[in-house]
């Protein structure tokens, strides 16, 4: 079994912008081995849950004929190896009928940069459907303690979309599959939140079957609000707007005649209350 020092190589894999946001352990003592199959285990913290199998199976011609371009990135284990990244090409290698594969190896890796490490790769090499970028941000945060804005840091995204993401997870369990499916888009969900609608599921269905677009959705919802309420001043909507892709929930502004007022924010449990206190509490003044 083969072994050579890789020095820096890590940045080949992931670049130098992505390795920027990670911490360093063990980032530059990797070295390439041919390892068995059977020793390889799937990482437990990979977010991807769907693999195209036609893909995999265009791939596992392109490694027969070619062989494996790009090693995969695997961390030592318990006397075993775990993926940090690659598991598509180790896939498409079992189903290619070859029984070794090449793979860097970094000899120590916390649990919580791995987990960084999968979700950016995923994230940044194949696109990953939005409630599984969603779920990941969430394991970040509820497994490592990561704020809202860490990850807007860690990831190279704004605060607020990170936000809108995890926005995606309050919606029926059934609406979060068609997401993945493919059936209804990111925007579409988004409209159904930013909607306030009593029954998603039901609104979902009506979606799909009438094949409605965003926009669509966006003005029907909006077409009802008008017919609920007086008519709000179009700067007074454009803050609202504003401050509900900045907070990532629901906001109304409530004026009297006297000029007061208030501004009511929506939430839907103690963790997404405590998750708008801590979007409050980054704003800087």
């Amino acid at each position: 079994m083969g072994k050579k020092a890789l020095g820096r190589s890590l940045h080949a894999v992931f670049g130098d912008s992505t390795l920027a946001h990670l911490s360093k352990d063990s980032a530059d003592n990797s070295v390439i081995e041919e390892i068995n199959l059977k020793l390889i285990e799937a990482n437990p913290f990979q977010p991807r849950t769907v693999f195209n199998e036609s893909e995999l199976a265009e791939l596992a011609e392109t490694i027969k004929e070619h062989g494996l371009i790009q090693p995969i990135t695997v961390r030592k284990h318990k006397g075993k190896f775990q993926i940090i990244s690659g598991e598509r090409r180790m896939r498409a290698t079992a189903l290619a009928g070859i029984k070794k594969i090449e793979a860097r190896v970094i000899d120590k890796l916390s649990d919580k940069t791995m987990m960084e490490w999968a979700i950016i790769e995923n994230i940044q090499r194949v696109d990953l459907n939005p409630i599984e970028v969603a779920k990941s941000y969430e394991q970040l945060i509820e497994n490592h303690g990561y704020t809202h804005n860490d990850l807007a840091e860690r990831l190279g995204k704004s605060r607020s979309a990170i936000t809108n993401s995890l926005r995606l997870l309050k919606l029926p369990e059934k609406v979060l599959l068609w997401i993945k499916e493919g059936k209804l888009s990111a925007g579409h969900a988004r409209a159904l939140l930013g909607a306030n609608i009593k029954d998603p599921e039901k609104k979902a269905r009506k979606i799909i079957e009438d094949g409605l677009n965003v926009r669509e959705v966006e003005k029907a919802a909006q077409a009802k609000k008008s017919k609920r309420s007086k008519p709000i001043a179009p700067n007074m909507q454009e803050l609202i707007n504003e401050l509900q892709y900045a907070l990532g929930t629901r906001v109304k502004i409530v004026e009297q005649n006297s000029g007061k007022g208030q501004i009511i924010l929506e939430f839907m449990d103690g963790k997404d209350l405590n998750r708008l206190s801590d979007a409050l509490r980054s704003i800087q003044v």
